[in-house]
Parts: structure tokens; C-alpha cells; sequence
């Protein structure tokens, strides 16, 4: 999954040869009748492994696929017309994990170049379920916590991305009234300051808002599912800022905050005392969270802009360029900024000749103040928080866009189960959920001071941007959480 995404975008002859040997073994092992399974057939309908090997060797061979692998479409291909026919499948809803794992592999088979009308249809007739379907569209929390056949789970998430799949491939309104409805369970229930999903595997139950901070929460392979399904809203609804906010809360404060550095993947998003409680240390040993979170890595710079007919939209801000042809020409930019440890971007306009383009500037609903737009150093427009600004104009080779995003600390109440953070506040900035790091042998991880004191208090450390020190007290240094590793910390002092 990793290396496919990765090429797609940076040519690597060491991972090439890896993932294409990955591919290699799979077509040397796989059986007459298409099957690619590395288990007997009649095991993996009987547990969540064979669920989540089936999903994962779709979504990596579709991505060694896109990455220009000639072998990895026609396995699939291969694989999917024995798995329609399967005579096991009316079996497998009821079996674990395959109403959550086992759903999305087939609908993203057929969005593929090598996808047949067959692979949706099984999805239909054997894994759709309408009364769960109902309960997500009328915002029904017992569909989350208390879903029947799994355990608590942030992987209901892989089941609710098929329903999207369905609604794009049949254009039934029931299915987009599903998927709206399960963003908004999710986002109001079970979202963690910061943006890490607040519900997880295990005996423990997870009410709506429970928010625990000292149970196992936060997975992340939680966040990379949740930013898929919202690239996906973005790419339905381009103009609803809400969904590209939530890629960049999960990209910050959980992916790159997952990473410790070639030692491997954090498998939790902890947002107290240190990152390696509850088995939270960096695994390389194919953890789930290693396999979505290099999924997720690879896939990285799709993320910074998505394109229409009619131009492109500015949806991160990154170092980056992109090319897109539009209806009326070719239109190349390239952004150059330090975010998020400087507000200041500049888009570069390339272009070999005059085109008539939309350019539509993403205005973050973290921003403090309306944003002002210049256009070769005149302003142009001001654009309020939480919208997309369009600049439609001809655009000549040289044109200079730049802004300076208001980004500012805001503090966030703590709600949830855990007494012991009961009036505890969080800090952000802009998008960048901020952690308290421990000084010394200070072992008190709380503050008595309002919120709006706290904020007047802090004082930049020269030479470290986005460090603070808190004025009148050692006991802290305020930095991006993705910045800690294996100090002693807080995000609720």
C-alpha cells in the first residue's frame, strides 16, 4: 500500500523492486481459479484476519497497480470474478469482521480500471444492511458504540466508505443520507481534541462523548480511515471546507505524530503523560497502524490540491507544485511556504500561455479573522473562515497569489469521562493541537490559571518557532505535539 502510493508520485528503483517482488510472489502463488488468498479458501469467511488480508491486498495491489505494476489489475481481476461466485458468500456478513473489513475491498475494485458491475453488486445482495443504514442517516449513536456483530470499533469507519462507493455508483440518495449522517456521528462523539477518533477496539465500552484519554483511543489507522472517507465528501461537496479541515487536523496531530523518525509507527494517538503508554511504542512489525499509516504517507500529496474541470482548489498548504489541465488550457502552480511554522504562502502562476481559470483559495475554519487575498501584491478579495475563496480571472504566466493565514491559539474545553481533566483545557494552533512538555523532575502536569491568562503568558522560544515558554513558571515548554517523542507531556494541563 505504502510503496504504490509513494510511486505514484516519486520514482524509487529500491521500492520498486520491492513492491514489484511483492506482486511477483502473488502470482506465483495464486490458483488456477483466480484465488490469492494466503489461506484456505473455507478459513477466510471465519475470522477477522482472512477480512483483513482480503482488504489489504486489494487496497495494495490497487495502488501497485495505479504505481504502473502491468501484473497487480489483472490478479484482482482474476481474484474477484472466483470471490462474486464464491459459494461461501452467504456466510459472510455474520462472520467477524467482515461487515466492517470486508465490505470496502469490493466496492473499490470496482472503481478501478479493472472494476465489473459484479463487484458492487455482491456488496449489495450480501453485505448491505439497510437497518444500519437507517439508524446512520437519523444520527442514531447505538449504530457506532453498540453496532451488533464487533466490538467497539474506529474500523466501522472501512464500513461506512462503502456505502459512499454505493451512492457514487448508483446515484441513490439513501446511501449519501447514510454516509452524511454516520461524518456526523463521528465528528460529534467521538473526535478527540486534535482530530484522533475517540473509540477503539477492546472490552471497553465507548459511550457517545466519552472521550477517554486513559484507555486505548486514538488508533491510527482510525485517522487514516477518517481521512479517506473525508477526501472523499471534499471531492462530492468541494465547496464544504469542514471535510478538508478534518484531513489536515488528522494529517498534523496523528499521522505525522504517529512517526518516530526510522524506528517505526505509534499504534495510539496519547494525549497524556507519554506517547508510549498503553503499547503505544513505535512498532515495525506490521501492525495495522504501520500498514494504513504508510498508506496513508504515500498518498500524502493528493491531499494538498484537488482539481475540476474548470481549475484547481488549494486545499493545504505545503512546498509543492501541480500541473492540471483545465477546459480552457494547462495551468501549473507553485506554493511556497514554511506552514505550519510560518503563516505566509505565495502560489506561483506557470503557464505558456493567457488561460481563463478558476483558482479557489481554501480559508481555514481554525482562522481567527477574515483572510486577505493579493494578487501580485494587490488586494484582490477577503475570504471569511470555514469557505473557499474562487478567483476566476486570466491568468498569465508569473501571476503571484500570496496571503497570511490568522492563525492564533485557541483553547478547548475537556468533555468526556475522565474525571481527573474535568475543567482541563486543550491548546491549538491554527490546525496544530499543542502539548505541555515536562521541564526537569517536574511531575505536575497541571496549571492553575484561566485560559485566557494562559495564552497572554506565552512566550516564544528564540530560534524554535512554534516553542513557547509560559511566563512567571519553568515547569513547561508549549510545542506541536507532533514534535514529542519521549518526553513526559500533557495536551490538557
Amino acid at each position: 500500500m505504502g510503496a504504490g502510493n509513494t510511486l505514484r508520485w516519486i520514482e524509487n528503483a529500491g521500492l520498486r523492486e520491492r513492491m514489484n517482488k511483492i506482486v511477483d510472489v502473488i502470482d506465483e502463488c495464486k490458483e488456477p481459479d483466480g484465488y490469492i488468498m494466503a489461506y484456505p479458501k473455507n478459513k477466510i469467511f471465519s475470522g477477522e484476519y482472512g477480512a483483513y488480508t482480503r482488504s489489504w491486498v486489494t487496497h495494495g495491489l490497487i495502488e501497485a497497480g495505479y504505481a504502473g505494476n502491468e501484473k497487480a489489475f489483472p490478479l484482482l481481476r482474476g481474484f474477484y470474478d472466483w470471490f462474486n461466485t464464491s459459494c461461501y458468500l452467504p456466510e459472510m456478513l455474520r462472520r467477524a469482521g467482515q461487515g466492517t473489513q470486508g465490505i470496502i475491498p469490493s466496492t473499490r475494485m470496482y472503481f478501478t480500471p479493472a472494476g465489473k458491475p459484479k463487484d458492487i453488486q455482491v456488496v449489495q445482495e450480501y453485505f448491505q444492511e439497510n437497518y444500519w443504514m437507517e439508524e446512520m442517516a437519523n444520527r442514531d449513536t447505538k449504530a457506532i458504540w453498540l453496532y451488533p456483530y464487533d466490538r467497539p470499533h474506529n474500523y466501522l469507519i472501512t464500513g461506512i466508505e462503502p456505502y459512499l462507493d454505493l451512492y457514487r455508483a448508483t446515484g441513490e440518495k439513501k446511501y449519501l443520507d447514510a454516509t452524511m449522517g454516520a461524518w456526523d456521528l463521528y465528528h460529534n462523539n467521538w473526535e478527540h481534541t486534535g482530530g484522533s477518533i475517540a473509540i477503539c477496539e477492546g472490552t471497553d465500552l465507548y459511550p457517545p462523548k466519552s472521550n477517554y484519554l486513559n484507555r486505548e483511543t486514538g488508533e491510527l489507522c482510525g485517522s487514516v480511515f477518517w481521512t479517506f472517507l473525508n477526501q472523499r465528501f471534499h471531492l462530492l461537496n468541494p465547496e464544504e471546507e469542514k471535510y478538508t479541515a478534518e484531513i489536515e487536523k488528522s494529517i498534523y496531530n496523528n499521522l505525522i505524530a504517529n512517526q518516530v523518525a526510522d524506528k517505526g509507527i505509534r499504534y495510539h494517538s496519547v494525549l497524556v503523560d507519554h506517547k508510549d503508554l498503553n503499547n503505544s511504542q513505535p512498532f515495525s512489525m506490521s501492525t495495522c497502524c504501520e500498514g494504513q499509516g504508510t498508506r496513508m504517507i504515500g498518498a500524502l500529496p493528493e491531499f494538498i490540491y484537488s482539481m475540476a474541470d474548470d481549475g484547481i482548489y488549494v486545499d493545504l498548504f505545503a512546498p509543492s507544485a501541480i500541473k492540471h489541465l483545465t477546459r480552457a488550457g494547462a495551468i501549473a502552480l507553485k506554493m511556497v511556504t514554511q506552514f505550519p511554522y510560518d503563516n505566509k504562502v505565495q502560489l506561483t502562476v506557470n503557464t505558456t500561455e493567457p488561460v481563463v481559470s478558476k483558482i479557489r483559495i481554501r480559508i481555514p475554519s481554525w482562522a481567527s479573522k477574515k483572510m486577505a487575498i493579493l494578487i501580485n501584491g494587490k488586494e484582490t478579495v477577503n475570504g471569511s473562515p470555514g469557505t473557499y475563496v474562487t478567483l476566476n480571472r486570466r491568468w498569465k504566466d508569473g501571476d503571484v497569489i500570496s496571503f497570511t493565514l490568522p492563525m492564533d491559539f485557541r483553547m478547548t474545553k475537556y468533555v468526556g469521562e475522565e474525571k481527573a481533566y474535568q475543567g482541563h483545557y486543550a491548546l491549538e494552533y491554527g490546525p496544530v493541537l499543542m502539548a505541555f512538555v515536562k521541564i526537569g523532575e517536574n511531575k505536575n502536569s497541571s496549571m492553575q490559571v484561566s485560559p485566557e491568562k494562559l495564552i497572554r503568558s506565552l512566550k516564544t522560544v528564540p530560534g524554535k518557532p512554534l516553542h513557547y515558554f509560559i511566563a512567571g513558571t519553568k515547569n513547561f515548554e508549549v510545542m506541536p505535539y507532533f514534535e514529542v517523542q519521549d518526553e513526559p507531556f500533557t495536551c490538557y494541563p
